[in-house]
């Protein structure tokens, strides 16, 4: 078969070049083309190793490592987890290196500066810092996973050196110095205080930390979500920590780097924006005591429904435990998709309804042992029920 030709000017002698040769040299150009963007590539990652070694090196200086073992083990074995994922599976920076970056990450466990301090910082490369305190604060495995899914994709997606090509001003060895002022107390390490906060505030002036910080969300999620733990744990550890803010807004002028992106409504819908998307149910009382219903047996017999340490409900009779049971496994549903006050009604004979679905039943041994009748028991627990649900919605950014 004749192929088409094309004459080329070649050392001032024309050649006819046919498709098969045409296709060899745009292959070639292709794989020249990859060949060079693979080697761009390996020099990135050894460049974030070189820069995230140097500043570890003065992490290291300024904290001392935990001498709690089991939780240390407990951080590296979730991050590593984590981490492994995150080193074989591309996902969705919103912001950030879009490439798969591999690193060989580190998790130290490290004591807090301040007493039972919330925090955790990336540093190029994949080393990772946790302070005790986060660890204490985290209620599940789902939580701490939640952390550290976060702080591997800041890491992952390269931020540090994303923030250096976008603001020509910084120097990418200058960049760690930002996180080590943020969280060093004093910025004792951090060389001339000045020129650091100077740093800060055009890194947080621009945005950074905002987009920063939610890429950093959202690569964490997905993360968990190819993982065996629950992506929720992201979601409760971040309400909590908000509330605490609420509760003690000085916590977070000592919380080092929260100081410049602190949990916000706008991260937390964003979360939830996400999982919706991603088809992730929402279950918060799986991930976190603070967000569960638990049933609590009595001495005398009897067995208690609780949420947050306050009680809903009192069981009696030969059949309280597995009433109680009952009872925590409806409630907790019901409360997970996050209700209005006025879903919960009384229903017939003691019955209590949640979107007119049956949470619990009342008996008259649960009223006797209340020292009231049925009806003024079933009138208390919709008022226990409903301030339960008052207490989550503030926890959760809901505004009723």
């Amino acid at each position: 078969m004749l192929a088409a030709a094309l004459a080329i000017a070649f050392v001032g002698q024309p050649r006819i070049m046919d498709c098969e040769t045409l296709s060899a040299m745009a292959w070639d150009e292709d794989a020249t083309k990859q060949a060079q963007a693979e080697k761009q590539h390996q020099d990135d990652l050894k460049t974030d190793k070189e820069v995230g070694e140097k500043y570890a090196k003065l992490a290291d200086k300024e904290y001392k490592p935990s001498t709690d073992l089991e939780a240390t083990k407990r951080v590296q074995r979730i991050g590593e987890e984590i981490a492994d994922i995150a080193n074989h599976n591309k996902v969705k920076a919103s912001w950030g290196d879009q490439r798969l970056n591999p690193f060989d990450y580190t998790f130290k466990l490290v004591q807090s500066p301040v007493k039972d301090d919330i925090n955790a910082f990336s540093l190029p490369g994949g080393y990772i810092y946790v302070f005790e305190g986060t660890v204490k604060f985290a209620e599940s495995d789902d939580e701490l996973a939640g952390v550290l899914g976060h702080e591997i994709a800041h890491a992952a997606f390269r931020h540090v050196a994303t923030l250096q090509r976008e603001e020509s001003k910084f120097q990418l060895v200058q960049l760690p110095l930002i996180l080590i002022a943020l969280l060093a107390k004093g910025a004792s390490t951090a060389g001339n205080v000045m020129q650091v906060t100077q740093l800060v505030d055009v890194a947080t002036s621009g945005g950074w930390s905002v987009k920063a910080e939610t890429a950093a969300d959202y690569g964490g999620l997905q993360y968990l979500a190819k993982s065996k733990y629950n992506p929720t744990g992201m979601l409760t550890f971040m309400e909590r920590l908000a509330q605490k803010d609420r509760q003690d807004p000085q916590l977070f002028a000592d919380l080092g780097i929260f100081r410049t992106h602190p949990p916000s409504r706008e991260r937390a819908e964003a979360l939830e924006k996400h999982m919706k998307e991603m088809g992730l149910p929402i279950r918060r009382s799986e991930v976190s005591p603070s967000f569960r219903t638990v049933a609590k047996s009595g001495k005398d017999g009897t067995a208690e429904v609780m949420f947050n340490g306050r009680r809903i409900v009192q069981f009696a009779g030969a059949d309280a435990d597995s009433r109680a049971k009952e009872a925590v496994g409806h409630l907790n549903e019901f409360f997970d998709s996050v209700p209005d006050l006025f879903e919960v009604q009384p229903g017939d004979d003691g019955q209590i309804l949640g979107r007119r679905k049956p949470l619990l039943d009342l008996e008259p041994e649960d009223a006797k042992i209340a020292n009231e009748s049925v009806d003024d028991l079933q009138a208390d627990t919709v008022k226990a029920i409903r301030a339960a649900m008052y207490s989550l919605a503030y926890r959760v950014w809901d505004v009723r």
